[in-house]
Parts: C-alpha cells; sequence; structure tokens
C-alpha cells in the first residue's frame, strides 16, 4: 500500500514539474505567427491573442494585443517570452487603418479576417474550441490565411 501511495505522489509531482523548468519558473518560448493571403499592403494588421475563452470572447481585453504593418501582402508578428500554454488568435485586415473591424448595415464584416487553426464559423467567430492551440514547445510558428 506504502508503494502504491508513493508511486501516486511521484506521478502527480512529475506532472506538475513538466510544465516548470529546472529553476521553478514557467516555460516560456517564441510563437511566431504569419498572416497570408492578404488583399493589399494598406493599412494593417490588428492582432488579439487570448489565453481563456474568456478574453477570446471579449473584443476589447485580449491577452496579447497588437498591430502589424504589412509587406508584400503578409504580415509577420513574433512573440518571445509566451508562457507554454493554451492560445488563440484571431486577426483583421484593417485596410483603411481606423482600428475597428468595418462592418456592413447587418454586421457582417466587410474587412477580411482569420483565425488560428484556420477556424471559420457559421454565423459569427469560431468557438474558443476550434480555434485554439498548445503552445508548448520552445520555437512554434504557425499560419493564418486573412480572408
Amino acid at each position: 500500500m506504502k508503494l502504491i501511495s508513493y508511486l501516486t505522489i511521484v506521478i502527480m509531482l512529475s506532472f506538475s514539474v513538466i510544465s516548470f523548468a529546472s529553476d521553478g519558473v514557467k516555460q516560456k518560448g517564441t510563437l511566431l505567427i504569419k498572416f497570408n493571403g492578404l488583399n493589399s499592403e494598406k493599412g494593417n494588421v490588428i492582432i488579439a491573442v487570448c489565453n481563456s475563452s474568456e478574453n477570446y470572447k471579449d473584443n476589447l481585453s485580449p491577452f496579447i494585443g497588437k498591430t502589424v504593418k504589412i509587406e508584400k501582402n503578409s504580415a509577420v508578428l513574433e512573440i518571445d517570452d509566451l508562457p507554454f500554454g493554451e492560445y488563440a488568435v484571431k486577426a483583421f485586415h484593417d485596410e483603411d487603418a481606423n482600428n475597428d473591424l468595418n462592418t456592413n448595415f447587418l454586421g457582417i464584416p466587410v474587412e477580411n479576417y482569420g483565425f488560428s487553426n484556420n477556424a471559420r464559423g457559421m454565423f459569427g467567430p469560431p468557438s474558443w474550441n476550434d480555434a485554439k492551440f498548445k503552445f508548448n514547445y520552445p520555437n512554434k510558428t504557425i499560419e493564418i490565411e486573412i480572408k
């Protein structure tokens, strides 16, 4: 019985140590996000990196918010020292550089947009579960099509 208790404790501790470096600090890495399919070099790409379903749904408070210039109809964002975890990225091509996703009178976007995993929603944005991805390597690259 003592052996089973000991093994259970060792297994539980090993799982908690996996996500931490040897110095007790949570592991971090570099995430490179490439945005492809942009129609022009006008404006910017507005990006929200979310680390929970709550801030994914809330358009005003992402974990990380960035604006990136477009070159040769693509854009790249590099995030250093990003803690390992689950994330979802949403972005749009702000062609008129007004920092707003323009929509028509029905609320349908007239500027192109994209999500991590190239997820698409039927009537609105895709769910957190469709867009999220696991970031657990020192270097990871994802690509998002802006349509």
